[in-house]
Formats: structure tokens, sequence, C-alpha cells
């Protein structure tokens, strides 16, 4: 049978490249706060909420903080003013009793908990806390102690759940800033610092936020930053001007001081010693971040957030993509009883492609080598290297600028 003669439309899906809420910016925060009846109780992971809705519908909400006189409501309604619809935010309230070290230390069950029952979901976690009235704090290097050796406890967490295939990146809230920059202590410094690659350390703040209630004076705005953290793709600097000014009107430093009282100096070397706040451009309207630090010296890999994001997201890829290979056979040369060419080229090629496929635009380039001089049969150990390139940053733009005469 003849068909009918026609013209045969059909519609292709898939090519204006649109995508949906990326996992990569799935995360968790823990704020301090009160039990909910019926809800949750101290220590629940609840979530994950993806949107403000959420949490009000678990009976966190502004009068949940007025109530209590916390910050959960604040930090969470924060994420997801910068955070798409639809990124995921688990959260734990936890007693104001309970220290930012403990909060972070892998034996107790805090972070650790978050991370756990969330099975590796979690790629960045933010730390808060507003404190007991009881509390009283002792200070080093112009913040308070439980700072430094939190910021100790929550480096040798990630370190574990890297270790454990769950990498994670955290940001901590540097809440209480005493206020003299020359005496802060040194977050990039080799022999002083924490060494923390993988956490920044948030000490800006909204300072209406700040003046609205007592407690809230020495807060810093790590709601904020996560969820900045989590809209933007991996690669991405926290104070990417392009992506827009955070959306407040007043902004200052932990210990309440309003930017505009600091002078440049005192900005620059805030800056300069690692930490992240909020900052001015001149001629521009709004509050941008300053950089994306981590806590460790400049010279470390990993000494900017994003770094570590690219470089968590590039081990994740890579972990995936060999595990189906994993207790697989593996062709020998039957010559030299080592690694058959064809063996090398497929491992290589594999773990390329899924890097290109999973990462466009993340990495400037992506490269594996496999030494074919192994010895597989002796010791069932296939060794590999890969080497990523990541994107740069325009951390300054120099530019020179004369008067001419055309006519000279």
């Amino acid at each position: 049978m003849c068909a009918l003669p026609s013209v045969n439309v059909s519609l292709s899906n898939g090519n204006l490249g649109r995508t949906g809420t990326s996992q990569d910016g799935t995360s968790g925060i823990i704020v301090s706060g009160i039990a909910v009846s019926g809800q949750f109780a101290l220590g629940d992971v609840v979530g994950p909420y993806t949107s403000i809705a959420d949490a009000e519908a678990n009976g966190i909400d502004a009068a949940y903080d007025t109530a209590n006189t916390c910050m959960a409501y604040h930090h969470i309604k924060a994420f997801f003013d910068q955070a798409p619809a639809g990124t995921k935010l688990y959260v734990m309230v936890v007693a104001k009793t309970v220290v930012m070290t403990d909060l972070c230390d892998v034996a107790m069950d805090y972070a650790k908990k978050l991370l756990v029952q969330t099975a590796g979901a979690i790629k960045l976690i933010g730390i808060t806390r507003i404190p007991d009235v009881a509390y009283t704090p002792t200070y080093s290097g112009q913040f308070e102690t439980d700072l430094s050796t939190a910021l100790t406890k929550l480096q040798a967490l990630v370190e574990s759940e890297f270790a454990l295939h769950r990498p994670v990146r955290a940001i901590i809230e540097g809440r209480n800033f005493q206020g003299v920059v020359s005496t802060t202590r040194d977050l990039r410094s080799v022999s002083t610092g924490p060494n923390a690659n993988a956490v920044m350390v948030m000490i800006g703040q909204d300072n209406d936020v700040a003046a609205s209630l007592a407690a809230y004076e020495k807060y810093a705005a790590v709601g904020t930053a996560l969820g900045r953290a989590a809209a933007i793709p991996v690669q991405r600097n926290l104070g990417r001007v392009k992506d827009g000014d955070i959306g407040i009107t007043n902004a200052g430093l932990s210990n309440g001081a309003l930017l505009s009282t600091l002078s440049d100096q005192n900005v620059s070397d805030l800056n300069d010693k690692g930490y992240v706040f909020l900052r001015s451009h001149a001629q521009k309207a709004g509050f941008f971040f300053n950089d994306d630090h981590t806590a460790c010296p400049i010279t470390d890999d990993f000494g900017q957030l994003s770094l570590g994001r690219v470089a968590d997201k590039a081990a994740s890829i890579a972990y995936l993509t060999y595990l189906e290979e994993l207790l697989d056979e593996v062709q020998i040369d039957a010559t030299t009883g080592k690694l058959a060419l064809p063996t090398v080229k497929h491992y290589q090629g594999e773990i390329e492609q899924a890097i290109i496929d999973q990462m466009p635009g993340e990495i400037s380039s992506v490269k594996c080598f496999i030494d074919p001089d192994q010895k597989l049969l002796s010791n069932s150990n296939l060794q590999i290297q890969l080497d990523i390139t990541p994107v740069g940053t325009n951390r300054t733009i120099s530019v020179t600028l004369a008067l001419v005469n055309p006519s000279n």
C-alpha cells in the first residue's frame, strides 16, 4: 500500500538548555531554637524544605523566632530569599545551650547526624547559633574561642565525610566579632590559621536585622551566604557582581557596626585575613559578598569555596563512574601481563566524558591518565590520575587609561 503523501513535522525537545534545580545546591543548616510539639524534636533532621512555606508549615515562622528569641526562621527565610524555589534545605534545630564546637564535632549527633541521615545529599552546610543567656564567652583573636575550636572540628568532619564519599563544604557563623581588626586572627596564616580549607567564616550581617532585637546584635548572615552559594553553579564566586546584590539596605559586621564606619584599610585587612562579609562597590547600588574565602592559606588549592565545590563535584562523578567498574573483569595484555591498551582507553574516556557531560561550563578542561605499566594481576589496584583545570576568576581587573591626540 502506498502511503498518502504528506509533510511530516516532529518536535525535538531538550534544545533550550533549560535545567531543573541543581542538586549541587542541596544544603543543610543547624539553627538554635526549641522543639515544636507534633512537628519535630530538638536534634531531628527535618525537610527537605523547598520554600519558606515548608518551614512555616513545620511550625517555624516569624512568630517562632520572636517567641523563642532565636533566628531559625530568619536564617531559613534568608536562604530562600537567595536560592531559587525548589532548592532543598534540610534543617536541624538544637538547644541554645549547644556550643558550635559540639555542633561540628564528628563524635556528636549534630552536623554529623544531619549529613549521615541525608546520605550525602547535602553539598553545603551552615552552622549558626544564638546562645542561651547563661553563656559566657571567652575570646581569642577578636572572636569567641568557640569559633576557633569549632573550625578545627568542622574541618575534621568534612574530611571524614569526603573519605566516606559524601563531600560537603561548610559556612560557619563568625558571630560576636569584637571589632579590632589589627588583632583579628589571620585565617590565611600558615602558622597560626586554622588550615580549614573546607570552611568559610561569615562575619557580615544585615544591620537592620541585628538592630531589631538585642539577641540578634552579634549574628552573622549564614542563611544569606548559604542561599547565594546554593543558587549559583559550583565554579562561581559568591561575590560575582553579575549575580546582583543581596537585597539589603544596611550592611555591617557581626559586632553590630555598619560597614560604612570601617576604614578602607580595615575592610581590606579583613578580606586579606580570609573573612567573608558584605561590601559595596563605588557607583553601584547594593551590597555584595567580598569574596568566597575559606579559612586556610591563600596558597592552598582549595582556598576559595568555589574551587572546593568544583573538586567535590568532580570527585563525586569519579566515584559514581568507577563504582560501576568495581570488581569487574579487566582485560590484560597477553604478552606483557599488564593493562591492555583498549582497557586503558576505556577507563580514560569513560571519566573524561562523564566530567564533560556533567560539568559543562564549570571547568576549563579535564584529562585522565592511566599508566598501562600496572601489575593489576598482582595487586588488583588500578591507579588513575584525574586532572581538572578549573575556570579562572577576575579577582582584580587592571585598566590602563590614557588620553591621546589622534593628530599626533
